[in-house]
């Protein structure tokens, strides 16, 4: 569950951890201190006036990859391996961001269930940008002021990020599908996690609240499926629903502020709301219905 996160030690001395890790100098800090640097594994760690940072996934670096399955055990056993390495206890591993996410193995080709995304909480998925070199499409994202939620084709991103060659692609499992949560070290705090260090992630209280939050979020995302049944829905309903769902909605919305006033704009809004709710009632989609099955499983093994 736990990818890629972020840590920071204050009041590290470099006599300390210099020579262990192997630190070498890689420039001037804003300060005009010396900044040092070096890879282990997939990790980059970097040492600026006092203070250690340590970036990267802790699956890949305790699994060689990121695409499997990542449990809590093996969270720990990464933590456990990363401060012994470093020499120094996770209580003072300070997680300044953190990244949630699971792998979930789909059916089809992942380009279906990108498209069914439509928002949370009002809050449009938008495209993610090609990765570089290529025109297929990533992914999706919501970005919002407590999180960013993300959905991309894992299986793409490896073979692109690894440069793997055609005779070994078979290693990846096809039709992957990444579901992400990132947040901010404030934006943990916001959720209730406060001053998260490396100890305390060792917590299973930690994990259990993660993946609540995971499926809290999930939850409440709102689909567009192209194959939903229409057939028990008012012909009135079923129009405004598809309209609702468009990408001229948000236009009508701005329309409707800017020139009837906010009135008539909350109305609307409360009136799709309850739209949405009643079309929640009817059958869904055949993308959406998969998707949210598969969801449960791959939640279930981490």
């Amino acid at each position: 569950m736990i990818d890629r996160i972020k840590f920071y030690i204050d009041d590290v001395d470099l006599d300390d951890i210099e020579k262990r890790l192997s630190l070498y100098p890689a420039g001037i800090a804003k300060d005009e201190s010396v900044r040092y640097a070096v890879k282990y594994k997939n990790l980059d760690i970097v040492y600026v006036n006092k203070r250690l940072q340590i970036t990267g996934s802790l699956h890949k670096f305790i699994k060689g990859n990121n695409y499997s399955i990542f449990t809590y055990e093996e969270a720990k056993e990464a933590l456990f391996v990363l401060s012994e390495y470093i020499g120094i206890s996770l209580e003072r591993f300070i997680v300044s961001s953190i990244e949630l996410g699971v792998n979930i193995q789909m059916e089809k080709n992942i380009e279906r269930y990108l498209m069914i995304l439509h928002s949370y909480k009002a809050h449009p998925f938008i495209y993610m940008s090609p990765m570089k070199g290529t025109s297929k499409l990533k992914g999706r994202k919501c970005h919002l002021a407590e999180y960013t939620i993300k959905f991309y084709d894992k299986t793409f991103e490896v073979i692109k990020s690894t440069g793997l060659s055609k005779d070994r692609r078979g290693e990846i499992p096809e039709n992957l599908l990444r579901y992400e949560i990132q947040l901010s070290r404030k934006q943990l705090k916001n959720r209730g996690f406060m001053n998260v260090t490396g100890k305390n992630l060792l917590s299973h209280l930690h994990y259990i609240r993660f993946k609540r939050l995971m499926n809290s979020i999930f939850s409440k995302i709102s689909f567009d499926d192209i194959t939903i049944n229409y057939s028990e829905m008012l012909e009135n309903d079923v129009k405004r629903y598809i309209f609702a769902k468009s990408e001229r909605y948000d236009l009508y919305l701005q329309y409707l502020k800017e020139k009837k006033g906010e009135k008539e704009y909350r109305k609307e809004k409360r009136r799709t709301n309850e739209l949405f709710k009643r079309v929640a009632l009817f059958s869904k989609g055949e993308f959406q219905s998969e998707l949210e099955s598969k969801f449960k499983i791959a939640m279930s093994k981490i």
